[in-house]
């Protein structure tokens, strides 16, 4: 009798709803009291954004107020958020502006409070860096104004601004850094390693010796225009994965060395708004998401570039990646569907000879 052949490894996908939102464009991961919980929020105007307990599946108005939401971040060891709100479509975005929350009394799963901290036309992304002279808000600008919808000869800027001791303090912006146009894409590595993405190509920062008042000059990884970038070091080696151009029709993988920036991957993709790069079950993955065409979230094995669709019709705008026990789980933003959606992803073995249409 020979000896019995090994089973194929295979891909279980499940799929639940979290909640019906128009124009869904933002998700977020948030630790409160060292526990998990979610939100999504609408870039519409008069929409919502939402708290999820995903352990429950529960979930429940995050703020009443402005929506136009581009971005929300969690301050480091903090029950305090940032987000981008009145960025409306399409770039109705003069009036855009950062609010902190701040939870109330009533608890996580009741409305935060809501308050604007600072004003910055048409701001699009926001970061947190963080070095030993403190705690920063990165701001970075799609523009700086615009006449019309497709006027870019108005190039916008990136600002930095100091986190005050107390949140009613001054939050005080410094430029650091003018002449960004189309900026999608922001990644922070390790605190203070800071790639942007525009017309000009990805930027590298090194903030990681930034003062308040400082401004910053930046390496040019690429003059390729890129829109969204993801950075992961895998087997030992970091990678970038991008979107090229602005909401672009390539998904590319690039590895990033001390010297160089060298492209060994293309995929096609269409309107590309999410790129994700890192291991998933011990390979290396992209996660990829077109807002046009067949309107896919996929999976890309990079060992075998094989695909794997997560679901068609959804037009995803933002995804947050999370490991969860043996599982990944992908909260999305599916725009083009109007829904939030947490996407289960577990590895199987399946019986030697075992044949179906999963790759």
């Amino acid at each position: 009798m020979g000896k019995p052949r090994k089973g194929k490894r295979a891909m279980k996908i499940e799929k639940k709803k979290m909640a019906d939102l128009s124009m869904v464009y933002v998700t977020a991961e948030l630790s409160l009291q060292g526990k998990r919980y979610l939100a999504a929020a609408s870039e519409a105007k008069g929409e919502s954004a939402y708290i999820f307990n995903p352990e429950t599946g529960e979930y429940a108005p995050l703020w009443k107020g402005d929506t136009g939401v581009m971005n929300i971040v969690q301050l480091p060891g903090q029950e305090k958020l940032l987000a981008i709100v009145r960025f409306y479509p399409v770039f109705q975005s003069k009036e855009a502006a950062v609010c902190l929350l701040e939870p109330t009394a009533k608890g996580y799963m009741s409305p935060w409070n809501l308050r604007e901290v600072f004003r910055l036309p048409f701001c699009h992304r926001i970061g947190v860096v963080k070095n030993d002279n403190g705690l920063f808000i990165l701001g970075c600008q799609l523009c700086r104004d615009k006449d019309f919808q497709e006027d870019w000869s108005q190039p916008g800027a990136l600002f930095m601004i100091p986190v005050p001791d107390k949140p009613e303090g001054e939050w005080k912006m410094t430029k650091i850094f003018d002449g960004l146009t189309k900026n999608h894409g922001l990644f922070i590595e390790d605190e203070n390693q800071v790639y942007i993405c525009a017309e000009n190509g990805v930027m590298h920062f090194d903030l990681s010796g930034y003062r308040p008042g400082d401004t910053a000059v930046p390496v040019l990884l690429t003059a390729t225009p890129t829109s969204d970038i993801s950075i992961a070091e895998l087997n030992g080696q970091k990678y970038a994965g991008v979107i090229e151009p602005f909401h672009g029709n390539t998904a590319a993988v690039y590895r990033i060395t001390d010297t160089g920036y060298e492209q060994i991957r293309r995929y096609d993709i269409d309107f590309g708004h999410v790129i994700w790069i890192g291991e998933l079950f011990g390979k290396p993955f992209l996660i990829v998401g077109s807002r046009g065409g067949e309107k896919k979230l996929e999976l890309i094995n990079l060992e075998t570039d094989a695909r794997t669709l997560l679901e068609a019709g959804v037009g995803p705008t933002q995804i947050s990646v999370y490991h969860e026990e043996n599982m990944v789980k992908i909260l999305a933003a599916n725009h083009g569907s109007g829904e939030v959606t947490l996407y289960s992803l577990q590895e199987e073995i399946l019986p030697a000879g075992f044949r179906d249409g999963r790759q």
